[in-house]
């Protein structure tokens, strides 16, 4: 497809409701991403929306990290590239934006 449309194309995949999951699926997902992204020419992007303190524990659980970290915050900061967070809203910015 590349070819044809003389462009490199990107794969977007969006992962979230991971809180949802149990620890060995979440430990699968992770696998997963690694898998696809092992590759440094891989099309993959991958947006992955998830609550740390949520997470971690479900790593944590699982038999994923050893040998690569103590913790699951050790873990998950190897696995995601550019890490942000967005701060919860308070009840004001929540009326206005309702407003």
């Amino acid at each position: 497809m590349e070819v044809f449309e003389r462009r490199r194309l990107r794969v977007v995949l969006e992962i979230t409701g991971l809180d949802l999951c149990y620890p060995e699926k979440v430990a699968g997902v992770f696998n997963a991403m690694a898998t696809l992204l092992s590759d440094a020419n891989a099309p993959f992007i991958f947006l992955l929306a998830v609550d740390p303190g949520v997470i971690v524990p479900c790593l944590e659980q699982t038999g994923c990290m050893k040998g690569l970290a103590d913790n699951g915050y050790v873990y998950l900061n190897r696995a995601v590239t550019l890490p942000f967070s967005i701060p919860e809203m308070g009840a004001r910015s929540r009326l206005r934006s309702v407003q």
